[in-house]
C-alpha cells in the first residue's frame, strides 16, 4: 500500500519540487519509522544516492560545461579537416596531376599522423 501524501502526483507540465514541496518532514519521519529497521541502511543509501542524483556540484557542472566546450572544439577542428580535404580532392581530380597529388596526400598522410590539430 502506498502512503497516502497531502499533495497529488504532479502534472507532466509542473516540475516535481513545486508538487512536493509540502511534504514534511514530520511525514518523511513516519515513513522511515513505518519502514523495519533491517532496511534502514539501504534506505539510507537510497536517500545518500538520490541526493547525489539530483544536486549537481559546481565543480561538476565546471567539468561537464568544459568536456562539452572541448568536444565542440574538436568537432569544428575535424569539420574543418574534413571540409579541406574534400576541397583538395575534388582539386586534384580537376586537375589530374598525379605525382603532386601523390606527394601531397604523403605530406597530409605524416602530419595527420604527427598531430591531426595542426592541419
Amino acid at each position: 500500500m502506498s502512503p497516502i501524501l497531502t499533495n497529488p502526483q504532479p502534472s507532466q507540465s509542473e516540475p516535481m519540487t513545486q508538487a512536493y514541496s509540502e511534504v514534511s518532514f514530520m511525514e518523511l519521519l513516519n515513513e522511515i519509522q513505518k519502514t523495519p529497521r533491517e532496511y534502514w541502511f539501504h534506505l539510507f543509501k537510497i536517500l545518500h544516492a538520490f541526493r547525489e542524483s539530483v544536486t549537481l556540484k559546481p565543480e561538476q557542472l565546471t567539468s561537464v560545461e568544459k568536456q562539452t566546450e572541448s568536444g565542440s572544439q574538436e568537432s569544428e577542428i575535424l569539420v574543418n579537416q574534413h571540409e579541406a580535404l574534400k576541397a583538395l580532392t575534388k582539386q586534384w581530380m580537376e586537375e589530374g596531376d598525379e605525382k603532386e597529388q601523390t606527394e601531397t596526400w604523403e605530406y597530409l598522410r605524416q602530419a595527420l599522423e604527427e598531430d591531426s590539430v595542426k592541419i
